[in-house]
């Protein structure tokens, strides 16, 4: 190229990186303007500023005045740009935890336009805490907000957890749709350089133990390369091994071509087998042909990884048939992408092993029964088609597919998300009455440890905690039901105790007949059955006729057995407007919480977890209690939404009986059961 061309084609760019500047610009302050108005926000004053402050700091890194002299610091820092006043330490640090939150929320999706994004500005050193558009900017925008003059603005204040609210739903689409606007334009992800990247993208969770799904696919095609090495030959997957048949380039083209036509065949005649045939051993049957005979050896170990990588992924009962039937559609491209590109199995973000990820991430929840018509097999059954019939040697076929998966999928999340509102506000009653059982329990428990008898400690926890409950619902522990009902209790706990003074026995033969309809009364408002209170009524009975002469019976247990009380899991049902929560609880409300597994969960994470009857469900994160730190699981297949408590699902976490992260990915499995078959000694 001369210099005048390259002249010409630097003039060419300019104004199309200006005006795909310009696009994202507006496609940025539009969403975030929307979701600030939709939490409440509707001061004029308050919005403007609110843009100005987005604007500013957007303008700092894009304008090119601005950024000679920004890139001395390379940084958005706190000290450039004025958060809050000093009197408003409280909002700052608000703000701040709102940020992280944020970032927790959409990590992936920001991760992924944040590489773009940077080959945009030119800035590949730039931190993704430090991009204009990032959770971190977007918090000193709204301190920007709230800094503004506008009297009226101060009650957008009391907005601030409907805008995080808000902002955590609409963030990963927001991204996402960022990213897409970016592939349309062609605008290449930069390789992140070291502290750059502080997040990774969505679906690499690791496995306790485990050194994640890059790592085990690395590890598979280094088990596979052993196996085919002869004995002392050097191992490794470069191109400087010996190459069967020789190594050409015709004969690597011819090889190609082969490749080529087979893929553009119609998938039910690949190789003259059904497409179910075909989702089974398509990579396989590629090994007996004469053309891959020919095959570099590097490339038969790819071959190879491969067919047992797919092997595997078919093998899995937990996947429809129709998404089987539409990654096979992938094998040969895939099988082509890796022969093309040596760092296939080595890196994560290689793109048509992003897209084998995306789709994995994409069934998370689906279950085995889930027919070709569903959205999202709909979706990757039009992403493998068009993959199959539009791949030759550019993997920006991959790319492009991919972030079309990734829009379509954030903009399913995020109507699951919307459509969680009002589940939500099941879930918040369901969180007042936790804690009230649990209140309730700890009161009954502090008084039944020493004194109570077996039959009537357990009828205590099983049945007072509800009148208990009940009470601290309608007023809380200063209400006046709530002393009653604590009252009954401690007068009850005596009247059962020895009496060895003739005053005590007066007292307590004149307060059996009121005590006895405050507890009948306390009984009937919780809808205790007669049948249920014979024995603890006929025990009472026996207590205090003993109590009167002074003795005790012959019924008093050991202290412990008051309290050994077996635990387990109960469902228990809100129904409201329509919806349903179903609530997985223990039969101990104050069930203790072993660990802090759950808190690593953040609003979008797929969880399998285990209910009461055995059944196995997987659903999305959507939401967590504040207080109990209790999540609220949705999945679009289910008629409800599930609450599981804290305590239960830290117990079945540690288990290993739920699972959540790359567990639950079709593609990481597949890798991880491919591995373990290759090396036995992992099992």
């Amino acid at each position: 190229m001369t210099q005048a061309d390259t002249l010409a084609a630097s003039a060419q760019t300019a104004p199309n990186r200006a005006a795909v500047i310009a696009e994202v610009r507006a496609l940025f302050l539009d969403r975030i303007e929307r979701t600030v108005r939709a939490a409440g926000v509707e001061s004029p004053i308050s919005v403007a500023a609110l843009r100005a402050g987005a604007i500013q700091l957007l303008d700092q890194m894009t304008t090119e005045g601005a950024r000679s002299g920004f890139a001395l610091a390379n940084s958005l820092t706190a000290s450039q740009i004025r958060l809050v006043d000093d009197n408003q330490l409280e909002l700052s640090i608000r703000l701040g935890d709102i940020s992280k939150h944020l970032r927790d929320e959409c990590s992936g999706f920001l991760y992924r336009f944040h590489q773009r994004f940077v080959t945009l500005l030119d800035r590949p050193s730039l931190r993704v805490a430090d991009d204009p558009l990032s959770p971190e900017a977007i918090c000193r925008a709204l301190a920007e907000m709230f800094g503004s003059t506008d009297a009226a603005h101060h009650h957008a204040l009391t907005r601030l957890a409907e805008i995080e609210t808000q902002l955590a739903r609409e963030l990963p689409l927001l991204y996402a749709e960022l990213t897409e606007l970016l592939v349309r334009h062609q605008i290449a992800p930069a390789k992140m350089q070291p502290g750059a990247g502080e997040s990774h993208p969505i679906g690499h969770h690791k496995r306790s133990g485990d050194s994640g799904a890059g790592d085990a696919m690395a590890a598979l095609q280094q088990a596979v390369l052993s196996k085919l090495q002869p004995a002392g030959s050097a191992v490794g997957g470069g191109g400087g091994m010996a190459v069967a048949g020789g190594d050409s380039a015709p004969r690597f083209e011819q090889i190609m071509g082969q490749l080529d036509q087979w893929q553009a065949q119609a998938q039910p005649d690949l190789f003259g087998g059904s497409a179910q045939t075909m989702a089974e051993n398509a990579l396989n049957a590629l090994k007996s042909t004469e053309a891959m005979a020919r095959l570099r050896a590097q490339d038969t170990v790819a071959l190879d990884v491969l067919a047992a990588l797919f092997d595997a992924l078919f093998d899995d009962a937990r996947l429809s048939s129709a998404v089987k039937a539409a990654v096979a559609r992938l094998q040969i491209p895939v099988l082509k992408a890796a022969i093309l590109g040596a760092t296939f199995f080595t890196d994560y973000e290689h793109p048509a092993r992003a897209l084998l990820e995306g789709m994995g991430q994409a069934t998370i929840g689906l279950g085995p029964e889930v027919d070709a018509a569903h959205p999202v097999c709909a979706e990757i059954q039009r992403i493998a088609a068009g993959v199959q019939s539009e791949f030759q040697r550019d993997t920006e076929v991959f790319v492009r597919y991919g972030t079309e998966l990734e829009s379509f999928m954030a903009r399913r999340n995020h109507d699951l998300q919307g459509s969680a509102q009002g589940f939500i506000a099941l879930a918040k009653v369901q969180e007042e009455q936790d804690i009230a059982a649990r209140t309730a329990w700890r009161q009954v428990a502090s008084r039944t440890l020493a004194v109570a008898p077996r039959v009537v400690a357990d009828f205590l926890r099983e049945h007072w905690t509800k009148v208990l409950a009940d009470a601290w619902l309608d007023g809380g522990q200063g209400g006046a039901r709530w002393r009653e009902d604590a009252a009954v209790l401690d007068d009850l706990l005596w009247s059962i105790q020895p009496k060895a003074e003739a005053e005590d026995r007066n007292r307590l033969g004149q307060l059996v007949p009121g005590l006895l309809s405050r507890i009948k009364a306390g009984l009937d408002r919780v809808g205790v059955l007669a049948e249920q209170r014979a024995p603890f009524l006929e025990a009472c009975f026996a207590l205090q006729a003993a109590a009167i002469r002074g003795k005790a019976t012959e019924t008093q247990p050991p202290v412990a057995a008051a309290t050994d009380t077996v635990d387990h899991d109960i469902l228990v049902a809100l129904e409201s407007n329509g919806l349903t929560l179903q609530s997985v609880r223990s039969v101990n409300p104050d069930a203790r919480i072993t660990g802090d597994l759950v808190r690593e969960l953040v609003i979008g994470d797929w969880v399998e977890f285990v209910m009461p009857d055995g059944t196995i469900r997987c659903g999305r994160l959507c939401w967590i209690s504040p207080e109990l730190g209790t999540p609220l699981f949705m999945n679009a297949a289910w008629d409800c939404a599930i609450s599981v408590a804290r305590s239960i699902l830290e117990r079945q976490l540690a288990s290993a009986q739920a699972s959540t992260g790359s567990t639950l990915s079709f593609f990481d499995n597949a890798i991880e059961k491919a591995l373990l078959k290759s090396i036995p000694a992992r099992a």
